[in-house]
């Protein structure tokens, strides 16, 4: 595969793991019929809520790097989540691209050509959205960092865990869903750990909550397995701004 064209898979498996966040149920009744007691959120919960509030935005800005064993690959640009659809602009080192992707179709340009050329959908997890807002439950051991942190302005809390994709396949209502997040766990890992970063209680209103950061990172190989002179897949990190702009994204 092409950087070019990893970049622009790596951004959508990113969007992805995002809008893995799931919806909780209801606090159940107590036996007599009373209504539970009111607790605080879990830092899963919390984390979930914010994946959901930011697949409820239906769409939002993304910023993307991508720590490859070549260099830093950039991706940015607006992005619509269902049907997913997004106009990237990918800078590979001293070169730099357009990619376009609507539904299940996807195209790009590289350098300063006019033209554009269509790339398999099957190099794009882009059909994976769907399948990974079943991912609930593959999340583990979700817990909130100490300190305080900054994502662009924005004071944020912190929160790190991982996704066994396995798990969350195992609870896929249909085999389409299944196979969606097969190919993600090829693509970075079959359990990634990822570090979320949501707008702090002290934030504006608007980003309390919010999303604002996630970066993903497959696990470590276990010692003596990997073979000399493999590569490793790199760590990403996706920011995410104005949630809930307008996107119309046609076919070139």
């Amino acid at each position: 595969m092409s950087r070019g064209r990893r970049a622009s898979a790596v951004c959508g498996a990113l969007l992805v793991l995002a809008l893995a966040g799931c919806t909780t149920g209801s606090p159940e009744p107590a036996a007599d019929g009373a209504p539970a007691a009111s607790t605080a959120p879990s830092a899963q919960d919390t984390v979930a809520a914010a994946g959901t509030a930011l697949a409820g935005a239906g769409s939002a800005r993304v910023d993307v790097e991508l720590d490859s064993v070549t260099g830093p690959v950039r991706a940015s640009g607006p992005a619509r989540f269902t049907p997913f659809a997004a106009d990237l602009t990918v800078a590979l080192g001293t070169r730099g691209a357009q990619v376009r992707v609507l539904d299940d179709r996807a195209w790009a340009r590289f350098g300063g050509s006019d033209r554009w050329q269509p790339l398999s959908t099957g190099l794009l997890p882009v059909g994976a959205v769907g399948g990974m807002l079943h991912a609930a439950p593959g999340l583990r051991d979700v817990v909130a960092a100490p300190g305080a942190a900054d994502v662009d302005g924005v004071a944020a809390t912190t929160y790190t865990g991982s996704v066994d994709l396995a798990a969350a396949r195992a609870g896929a209502p249909d085999p389409a869903v299944g196979a969606r997040l097969d190919e993600l766990a090829g693509l970075v890992s079959p359990t990634p750990r990822f570090t979320a970063w949501l707008g702090a209680p002290d934030a504006a209103p608007a980003d309390r909550g919010r999303l604002l950061r996630l970066r993903l990172e497959p696990q470590a190989p276990a010692a003596g397995t990997q073979n000399a002179g493999a590569a490793v897949p790199g760590a990403v990190t996706v920011s995410f701004s104005d949630p809930g702009l307008p996107v119309e994204i046609t076919a070139p």
